[in-house]
């Protein structure tokens, strides 16, 4: 049975200047993680599953863009129930504002606080150093955006980033290219699909219900006219 990894963003009550759905409230994540611990679910981090075969039943936690709430509430929520997630971090967008979330729950992280993640002994990976869709960049842009994100990641961690978050999930021939040239071993997309190291997918984990609507996004259903 293939790992299912599930893909976060920011961890917080949802506001009115969220219109892309990209906070889940600490409740839902909760109700997630204790169905899924009640499965029999076995979590590992995004480069735990480079270290060999996972086990049946393997979950992975993933949350990407970088969000400031990781700190103040995803990792201790993470802490109390024993579970490790994996947290992709854009090095060149510390401090600033999520473009797509208004408020206190749209600031992005800072360096130290990212220090203090992957102290914590929470997983951090690159999702590029700016956010871009990587596409639509010449070489040598693109060439930075996977290479020094990369660089800033290990920096930070003393230690090898192994994985990478393609921004938005988006990607082509030459932008796995340049992921797999810049030396990363694992990189995901967005949405489900068949199973390939720089191109192994992740399912949104549904940000505004609880673990009633994960268990039918995990049996592949869907709703009516969705």
């Amino acid at each position: 049975m293939k790992p299912r990894v599930l893909v976060y963003h920011g961890v917080a009550e949802p506001n009115g200047g969220d219109a892309s759905r990209l906070l889940t409230a600490p409740r839902h994540v909760e109700a997630h993680i204790r169905f899924l611990q009640g499965r029999g679910y076995h979590f590992l981090t995004a480069e735990e599953l480079l270290d060999g075969p996972p086990p049946g039943r393997t979950v992975v936690l993933t949350f990407d863009d970088g969000f400031r709430n990781w700190v103040t509430t995803a990792q201790p929520l993470l802490e109390r129930l024993g579970v490790r997630g994996t947290f992709y971090v854009c090095p060149g967008r510390y401090r600033m504002q999520h473009p797509e979330v208004a408020g206190e729950q749209g600031r992005l992280l800072d360096e130290a606080e990212a220090r203090s993640l992957a102290a914590s002994g929470m997983e951090l990976g690159s999702h590029s150093l700016t956010h871009p869709d990587l596409r639509g960049l010449d070489d040598r842009a693109l060439e930075r955006e996977v290479r020094e994100s990369k660089a800033a990641v290990e920096e930070l961690t003393g230690r090898p980033c192994r994985t990478f978050a393609y921004p938005y999930g988006l990607h082509d021939e030459r932008v796995t290219q340049a992921v797999e040239a810049a030396g990363y071993e694992l990189a995901f997309t967005w949405l489900p699909g068949p199973w390939r190291p720089l191109q192994a997918p992740r399912l949104p984990a549904p940000p505004r219900h609880g673990a009633f609507r994960l268990r039918v996004k995990l049996l592949g259903l869907r709703r009516p006219g969705r």
